[in-house]
């Protein structure tokens, strides 16, 4: 008797835990499918998704900030300056070692370096992970022409210095020099 009793209870727990299961399926049985045909169809990505870095080359300073607050150091920077223009050479940031705290992006005094929404890391080769952020390397057209502009005008004024004689920058001077005397007395 013991054993037909058990052997009822066992027929009426696995009609209830499927009954369970059933009505967690039923919910959802009528409803409209969420599947996403992934690469034709993507899910919205929220506004403070931390996605592949993207740099706003013309805003840089090359200030070496972001590169400083990095935990991991993963961003790697080069440039030369010419004056207030810069040359750029390289502006790195290894995938392999970043992850995705957004710290560099909150010391930038410029707010060029941003987390972007692209979240597609698909490669075949370890290498592809160091990714180049520049649109482009050397110096803008804008810069050398204001580079330019800025040495035509330093020879300019140096010129104009070379051309006056000794003689007129003194009396040039002197004067300047009994004007204060006369205030002060």
């Amino acid at each position: 008797m013991v054993t037909v009793s058990r052997y009822f209870n066992n027929v009426w727990k696995s009609f209830w835990t499927t009954m369970v299961g059933m009505r967690i399926t039923g919910r959802y049985l009528l409803q409209k499918p969420i599947t996403v045909q992934y690469p034709d169809e993507r899910m919205p990505i929220p506004n403070r998704y931390r996605g592949i870095h993207y740099l706003e080359q013309e805003k840089c300073i090359d200030c070496l900030a972001c590169a400083r607050a990095c935990p991991i150091d993963c961003i790697e920077m080069d440039a030369v300056r010419h004056g207030k223009e810069l040359e750029w050479i390289s502006f790195t940031l290894d995938y392999q070692k970043c992850m995705f705290c957004e710290l560099c992006v909150y010391p930038c005094p410029k707010d060029c370096i941003h987390m972007g929404t692209e979240y597609a890391f698909v490669t075949y080769d370890r290498s592809e992970f160091k990714h180049d952020l520049l649109s482009y390397k050397g110096m803008s057209r804008d810069a050398k022409i204001r580079m330019v502009d800025a040495d035509k005008k330093k020879a300019e004024k140096e010129a104009a210095k070379a051309a006056k004689p000794a003689h007129e920058e003194a009396a040039e001077s002197a004067p300047e020099e009994g004007a204060e005397d006369a205030g002060a007395e």
